[in-house]
């Protein structure tokens, strides 16, 4: 019995790999296992081991927290939270940044992570260290937003929003000693830096210094620090640190009685903490919220309008708010003022724009009511750094009525308690919440107060004729929602994308009609939607631009009517503009002149929109605030062709799997049939056969390639998210592993029954096989040639690129618009040729069979009959799928992909009727001769050539035969 393995031993390598020479099949087969193996492996390792100093803790921090010994009792652990910050300032360290080029807005942290603290022993309260200091500088990138606010006697302040991306940069191990008493900590260590170059490591040895406050109320928030080299040839500059401490030890509040004493002016209706969800603490905790500010229009006319005193004017546009400490109705937190915002992990923090605070909420008056405190003395060093200067007070609220001038769900106020001739009093600041969610406010209300413009822009009082035999989409569901592209038909055609979303049906929140079940197609539950008929549906919605062209224009927040009958969204749209002539282009107005008109197509259409519409301002166009008309389109898909196409993906790995399955059955029997007729084997075409190799090695690679992009950037994978398409694939590559393996078995089998044919047979047939390959080989050629000029050939033209979804769930697709003029990949419609050579896989066959005149039978009918049916098969089902999907749908076809061959309605036609003519083909010729179908006269001329060569060997017969008897003689 054959072993399928060498005996092991530890010095068998060189037989071992000698063995797998001679399978290759085999070595590609463990080289996808092992390598997919190493990535597995290489994903689960911990980048964030801590590693300790290799310099002595006594020869830099002795003198300054000795050092002690650790008590080794379980008791001896300490919090670690009590000595990290996560939000913090840092100057100096340009050795570590000289690669990076810094910019305007870059935000600089350093983050400090207790590992461990344990307490020592004696009566000195000191306690053992191991912690992780982190430099970090976020990099920025831009994008555009609007928030909204009242804008009666106020004007917005003009900034970028700005996404971060943070930039790492050097990671500190370090050990050392911490003493409560006086609050300092000491620490050696080191970490790995680039060279100057960029091309090497090297190892830098350090020391921090760290000063904590022994005060645990507002004045203690502050930690100082400074990071030093302890080689004194180093070219390194001292990092001079400010952070914010997290979480002091028995924090006491200490202005709290002040913050009551003065709150603000009543602006409107509040909601209570018992209608917030999580109450007030989950609102601000755990993430930086972002608020938009807003100043008076007199500000800068002999009025201050910065929170902070300095020589030169600053008014920020943003404030970052991150709550440290939150306990039920009371809140410790620091505010940070730019003129950019960040939704990212790295909180803004500069002394020169922060403010430190605490407070309480006002059951009273529904508000929080807090006093912020300035950070001073920190011009000549960080060091000296105080909290200082409480003459600040803060309110925030939740509004419990929102209107479309203003939608967000916290708003608030910062002003100065000082006289008015101190200079460091200041205009009264409002600010409202540009990421807060509304879901977590349910009980908020949403006035409509552009019904009359509505009606008179889009007649919505006026009823229209209901569209017979079509349904639209229900108000309720998530089929409101969806991604468009806007085109600009007054400036060049610009091209964007948008996403829309309803915040209000009726006077209630969209978010919570989906979470109550709403969201799924039904009817909807009663409620007051304050219809102007019963198909009219109150509707509010924001447009957020996903790529805006300009600065000057923002979100779009709309309301008005939706008609179900008809599908018809007609809205009166507001839109936060920047004027060109306005003074440092700093302020922004709004204008509420859109109206915006979306016609829905309907849930049983099959046409790859999904809606039409126009944006248009009711402007002069010589007024400043006048916009060029805007045209939208939409190709995202409803609720239940997102659920249809998930039952059919799944069906359609399936099918692949299925088709996989088969096709390894039919090479089995066929190489039964194999074993059966020896005599057939040289008389399978080569060519054949290596063309469906090709055919299954081909995708294996492609896939493989696509293992290795992904370990690189996840976002490109298709359905990430879903581990069961995942595994349902690894199945389906398997099983094509299977297939390869085979087909090279079949290869191997032919190619050996031809090297043992007597020498005339074997030139017969590989006289053949030239032939086969002298027509094959042009014809694929001049094919592959006629699919590069009609790629080239092919007029460019604008399109717009969709991305792939990054979860099966989801209901709506992103568009990426693609501005530029592209042309499809010539790759891409080389991938379609190769899969209609497959199609066609009978031909060498035939032509084999017409070459060689063979009446064996070398192919069973079970493999070219199973293996056309394979092939032909994703053509038939694509004639019906065409009929139920659009081509929108096209980057979810699995089985039949339209990357891998030639689809549609002519091609697969065609291809279909080539399939068949050629299994009947194979079949004539294996039953009456490869040239049956050959006209009459040929074969006539191929039946005078065999006579003639059995008159030739006669003859030879009987001269051999005379010459034998006259030799007897």
């Amino acid at each position: 019995m054959a072993t399928f393995w060498p005996p092991s031993s530890s010095s068998n390598y060189p037989s071992i790999l000698l063995y797998l020479q001679s399978y290759p099949s085999l070595f590609f087969l463990l080289f996808l296992i092992t390598s997919a193996t190493s990535l597995t492996v290489a994903s689960l390792v911990n980048p964030h081991s801590f590693i300790s100093p290799r310099i002595p803790y006594s020869d830099h921090c002795n003198h300054i927290v000795p050092e002690s010994p650790i008590d080794p009792s379980p008791s001896a652990v300490f919090s670690r939270a009590s000595l990290a910050f996560d939000v913090s300032f840092f100057s100096g360290g340009d050795s570590f940044f000289s690669r990076y080029q810094s910019q305007n807005g870059d935000v600089k942290s350093a983050r400090f992570r207790p590992m461990s603290i344990r307490k020592t022993l004696g009566d000195g309260k000191i306690y053992k260290v191991e912690a992780k200091l982190t430099l970090q500088i976020s990099k920025t990138s831009a994008f555009s937003s609007y928030y909204g606010g009242d804008f009666g006697q106020k004007k917005l302040q003009v900034t970028q929003i700005d996404g971060r991306s943070s930039w790492g940069g050097a990671s500190f191990d370090f050990s050392g000693f911490w003493s409560e008493s006086t609050g300092q900590v000491c620490m050696v260590g080191s970490t790995q830096v680039l060279s100057v170059e960029g091309t090497d490591l090297k190892s830098f040895d350090a020391r921090v210094v760290l000063n904590y406050s022994n005060e645990s109320n507002i004045y203690g928030s502050l930690v100082k620090g400074v990071l030093e080299s302890v080689n004194s040839q180093s070219d390194f500059k001292t990092i001079s640190i400010l952070g914010a401490r997290n979480t002091p030890l028995n924090y006491e509040y200490k202005l709290l009685e002040q913050s009551k004493s003065d709150c603000g002016v009543n602006s409107g209706e509040s909601l209570s903490l018992e209608n917030v969800l999580g109450g007030m603490c989950k609102v601000f905790e755990g993430k930086s919220n972002v608020f938009g500010l807003m100043y008076r229009t007199d500000c800068g006319i002999n009025h201050s309008c910065s929170p902070f005193v300095s020589d030169v004017e600053y008014t920020p546009g943003f404030m970052s708010l991150l709550s440290f400490l939150c306990d039920g109705e009371r809140m410790r937190m620091l505010l940070s003022f730019s003129n950019i915002s960040s939704y990212s992990r790295l909180f803004p923090f500069d002394p020169r724009a922060s403010l430190v605070a605490e407070g309480t909420w006002d059951v009273e008056r529904n508000r929080f009511c807090g006093v912020a405190c300035r950070i001073l003395n920190f011009s000549e060093s960080l060091s000296n750094a105080v909290v200082d200067d409480c003459s600040l007070r803060l309110s925030l609220r939740f509004p419990a009525i929102l209107s479309i001038k203003s939608l967000a769900p916290v708003v608030g106020e910062l002003w100065s308690i000082k006289k008015e001739s101190d200079p460091s009093n200041f205009r009264r600041i409002e600010f409202s919440s540009l990421n807060d969610p509304l879901w977590r406010f349910p009980s908020l209300r949403y006035e409509y107060t552009e019904s009359e413009r509505v009606g008179k822009l889009c007649e919505a009082g006026k009823r229209r004729p209901k569209s017979k035999g079509n349904h639209y989409p229900d108000a309720q569901t998530s089929d409101m929602r969806f991604v468009m592209s806007v085109k600009y038909s007054g400036e060049g055609n610009v091209l964007r994308s948008a996403r829309a979303s309803p915040y209000f049906v009726g006077d209630r929140l969209y978010r919570d009609l989906l979470v109550r079940g709403q969201g799924v197609g039904l009817t909807g539950i009663p409620m007051n939607v304050n219809s102007v008929t019963k198909s009219f549906t109150n509707i509010t919605y924001r447009i957020r631009f996903l790529n805006p062209h300009s600065e000057s224009r923002g979100d779009i927040y709309a309301e008005g009517t939706y008609d179900r009958d008809t599908g018809e969204l007609c809205m009166v749209g507001c839109q936060s503009v920047r004027l060109k002539s306005t003074v440092e282009m700093r302020n922004k107005t709004l204008d509420c002149s859109l109206a915006i008109k979306i016609k829905f197509s309907p849930i049983d259409s099959r046409s790859d929109d999904r809606l039409k519409g126009t944006i248009e301002s009711a402007r002069e166009k010589t007024d400043p605030l006048y916009v060029g008309r805007m045209e939208v389109l939409s190709r995202s898909i409803y609720v239940h062709q997102a659920k249809e196409s998930v039952w059919r993906m799944d069906m359609e790995v399936a099918m692949v799997l299925i088709s996989n399955t088969l096709s390894c059955i039919f090479l089995g029997m066929q190489l039964y049939h194999m074993k059966k007729h020896q005599e057939a084997l040289p008389f399978i075409s080569i060519a054949m056969l290596i063309l469906l190799t090709l055919g299954h090695i081909i995708p294996l690679l492609l896939n493989f390639e696509e293992l290795f992009k992904s370990s690189q950037n996840q976002q490109s994978l298709f359905f990430e998210n879903d581990r069961w398409l995942e595994a349902k694939e690894i199945v389906v590559r398997i099983v094509t592993l299977i297939a390869f393996l085979l087909e090279c078995r079949l290869l191997q089998l032919a190619w050996t029954a031809r090297k043992t044919e007597d020498h005339h047979h074997r030139e017969e047939v590989w006289n053949a096989e030239k032939k086969v390959s002298y027509v094959c080989l042009p014809l694929y050629i001049t094919g592959g040639l006629i699919a590069w000029l009609v790629n080239h050939n092919r007029t460019p033209k604008r399109i717009v690129f969709i991305r792939k979804p990054h979860a099966r769930n989801l209901l709506y697709r992103p568009v990426n618009l693609k501005r530029s003029f592209q042309r499809p990949p010539l790759w891409k419609d080389l991938k379609s040729y190769g899969g209609l050579m497959l199609d066609a896989f009978l031909l060498p066959q035939i032509l084999f069979n017409g070459f060689s005149n063979s009446d064996l039978k070398p192919l069973a009918a079970s493999f070219y009959g199973g293996n056309s049916f394979v092939r032909l098969l994703p053509h038939a089902y694509d004639l019906y799928r065409s009929r139920s999907y659009g081509k929108s749908l096209d980057w979810s076809f699995i089985y039949a992909n339209h990357k891998m061959d030639y689809y549609s309605t002519a091609w697969d036609i065609i291809i279909l009727c080539i399939g068949f003519l050629f299994v009947f083909l194979i079949f004539l010729q294996q039953t009456f001769g490869g040239r049956c179908f050959i006209p009459k006269r040929f074969r006539e001329n191929v039946g005078y050539e065999k006579v003639v060569e059995l008159q030739q060997a006669g003859c030879n017969l009987y001269s051999f035969c005379g010459r034998q008897f006259e030799a007897s003689e």
